[in-house]
């Protein structure tokens, strides 16, 4: 396999090339726990699309995790999505994985979740991840101090916690090995992210997803005072986790909404390599369109991606 993903990193860097991307290192590249990355469907699932992933970055197969969201808007999706652990393990049985959940669905109240109305649901997508991946993590709820997700904390952190707490009680219920992610998102969006926390024994790693949103500032300002030093941001994140005996972890990072920055790739990146030691993992969000175009590995953000390829790529 690594003959064959060679030759893959040879052909892309002659790719890379042609855009006007250099290879160059300038520093011992990050742990493979640090150079993950949620990916598009490929012809043969996400998983091919990850191999590829790790070819460019010359790194062993099933050596980064990858992240899959699990459920869509509706119950009836989590019975929809049942097989997608088992397709993962099919393609590839060593593939550690992050599993997004939704805690509730519009229009049901965090309240119905916690009072165990939809325990069938839950205990479903617990049996098939479990089947697949016992020891995976699970990002319950994800973003909830943002209003625009169903499970919006800010009308009843309470209901929000006894709601992650219930389901993790589920999960353990069918496997004890699985680990729990609570992620807010960046910044102070819509509530303070803490009233929302469920507590320290239905939790193993703080989260937070970090994007490069455009504003008016330069990208040196934007990144202290929008990223690193504001409310709710990474500094909050490292003390928060530190207080709490938690690592930390980023389950969804990209450049992109405000351009080409490979100022945010920089910081970022350093950030991990500052705090490497207390971060479980971190995932790149390489996915084109949307409200978040940060895929990084197309030649749409040639600057960004030729310092993410000398900064994760091994040698």
């Amino acid at each position: 396999m690594r003959r064959t993903a060679g030759l893959v990193t040879t052909a892309v860097a002659l790719v890379w090339f042609a855009l006007g991307v250099s290879t160059a290192r300038a520093e011992t590249p990050l742990p493979g726990k640090l150079a993950g990355a949620f990916v598009a469907w490929g012809p043969q699932g996400r998983e091919g699309n990850m191999a590829l992933w790790e070819a460019r970055l010359n790194r062993p197969l099933s050596s980064v995790p990858a992240l899959d969201y699990f459920g869509k808007s509706t119950w009836d999706s989590f019975g929809e999505t049942a097989f997608l652990p088992a397709f993962w393990k099919a393609a590839n049985p060593t593939r550690r994985i992050v599993w997004s959940v939704p805690l509730t669905m519009k229009g049901t109240p965090l309240s119905d979740v916690a009072a165990g109305l939809h325990d069938p649901e839950f205990r479903q997508a617990a049996i098939a991840i479990a089947a697949a991946q016992p020891s995976a993590v699970i990002r319950f709820g994800w973003e909830m101090n943002d209003k625009q997700t169903a499970w919006f904390a800010g009308p009843d952190p309470q209901a929000y916690v006894a709601a992650f707490r219930h389901v993790v009680a589920l999960f353990r219920a069918v496997s004890p090995r699985f680990r729990f992610d609570w992620c807010p998102s960046w910044g102070a969006q819509d509530m303070a992210a803490d009233r929302a926390y469920p507590g320290d024994d239905v939790v193993d790693t703080i989260g937070l997803d970090v994007y490069d949103y455009a504003d008016h500032n330069s990208p040196e300002v934007r990144w202290t005072a929008s990223v690193l030093e504001a409310p709710f941001g990474l500094t909050w994140q490292r003390d928060f986790a530190q207080r709490h005996g938690k690592d930390m972890s980023y389950a969804e990072w990209g450049v992109g909404q405000a351009g080409d920055n490979l100022s945010f790739v920089q910081h970022m990146t350093e950030w991990f390599r500052q705090n490497q030691a207390h971060i479980a993992f971190a995932i790149y969000f390489d996915i084109a369109g949307g409200a978040w175009p940060s895929q990084i590995d197309d030649g749409t953000f040639p600057r960004s991606q030729a310092l993410f390829m000398r900064l994760y790529a091994l040698p």
